[in-house]
């Protein structure tokens, strides 16, 4: 812990400003005790390791959740500590909210409202990362989850690029309009916050995004938010999207070992097209498709398939229909329903016709459909 109380119960923070010899003068002529539990706490005061409190051997305190902590943590909440401390009018470092139990990093109050800030260095289950959004939500704080760069982010270069992301680094997106998915990270080794913007899902853990820096210093509050993709930017987008379809379809054919047993390949050999010239429109970036964990080659040929197979066609299919044959997916949801409309829109605005049209879709209703994704207004925080 960074906070602890004296024996006439003022609070101390430590800060970087206080100075290693002054805490070991203070270690050996003060006391200190939890703000919570008031029990006594070690102040530790080491060469290399950032100075912090503990709690002695066997207590039961319920604050313990945050001690343990890496250097990481502790030298990144107080920098933000500090940050924050210029920017609003009441911060509070590792405050515990009696009403849900819980301890925020920081807890930044202005006069609208208080924000829980939560610094997350280590790999933690997502449900306990919703688990924790909830309880503050259920006091009606909004909280703000920042997470530490991971090292092979940290030296990606800025600009546009292709990015892996993991489950629980996906649980960490945000979405705000009109600058849409946005993954914020700090490294605190820096004092750099690193932005991944505009992110367009592709498929599994891969996207296509935009990665900018800050330096703390330059930071504000509420934290800037990026500029949406130039049109430079965008036909970067439309290239790394079409590589990316190219190799997914390549990946497809020429590494297959189960034929036409693959589900892919057996419903390309039964609407007659041939994989490794699969029609442009099929696999088009349209809006919500990232509401799919798969390919848009992939969810965009099983619901042509789909229709094929119950005789209706692009141009018929009505929205009930869309609807139940969504419910019948694995994870069914209405952005699906969402996506699923917006291709079949987009092929009625293409006069595509049917699996062996020789409708063209050229590079411009790539970049008009990527365009369309970066800065449509869709939700609403």
């Amino acid at each position: 812990m960074l906070t602890a109380k004296t024996e006439q119960g003022k609070l101390i923070v430590l800060t970087p400003e206080l100075e290693r010899e002054r805490l070991r003068k203070w270690r050996k002529l003060r006391l200190f005790f939890c703000p919570l539990c008031n029990f006594r706490v070690q102040l530790k005061v080491g060469d290399i390791t950032i100075p912090h409190f503990a709690h002695l051997k066997d207590s039961a305190c319920l604050t313990l959740f945050s001690e343990g902590e890496s250097q990481s943590h502790l030298l990144g909440k107080q920098q933000l500590y500090a940050f924050f401390q210029k920017h609003a009018e009441l911060v509070d470092l590792e405050p515990f909210l009696k009403l849900v139990s819980q301890r925020p990093d920081i807890l930044v109050t202005t006069q609208s409202e208080s924000i829980p800030i939560e610094f997350q260095c280590s790999s933690i289950p997502v449900a306990d990362i919703e688990s924790r959004s909830a309880g503050y939500r259920s006091i009606g704080m909004k909280p703000i989850w920042i997470l530490q760069t991971p090292a092979k982010f940290s030296t990606l270069p800025v600009g546009v690029g292709t990015f892996h992301f993991s489950r629980f680094h996906e649980s960490f997106l945000t979405y705000t309009s009109p600058e849409g998915y946005l993954l914020l990270t700090y490294n605190p080794k820096t004092e750099r916050f690193h932005y991944y913007t505009s992110l367009i899902h592709v498929a599994g853990k891969r996207y296509i995004g935009i990665h900018r820096t800050l330096p703390l210093a330059m930071q504000v509050f509420p934290f800037a938010q990026p500029k949406t993709p130039s049109e430079l930017e965008i036909h970067r987008y439309v290239a790394l999207y079409l590589s990316m379809r190219n190799q997914f379809v390549q990946s497809r054919v020429l590494l297959n070992k189960r034929g036409v047993k693959d589900p892919f390949l057996r419903m390309c050999y039964e609407l007659r097209v041939i994989p490794a010239n699969l029609p442009k429109w099929i696999g088009l970036p349209v809006l919500f498709s990232e509401s799919f964990r798969e390919h848009d080659c992939e969810w965009q040929l099983a619901f042509l398939y789909y229709l094929r197979r119950n005789g209706i066609s692009f141009r018929t299919v009505s929205s009930s229909q869309v609807r139940k044959y969504v419910s019948r997916l694995e994870e069914p949801s209405e952005e699906k329903v969402k996506a699923c409309i917006a291709y079949r829109d987009f092929l009625v605005s293409a006069s595509v016709d049917s699996c062996q049209n020789g409708t063209v879709i050229d590079e411009e209703k790539i970049i008009q459909l990527i365009t369309e994704r970066l800065l449509a207004k869709r939700y609403e925080n």
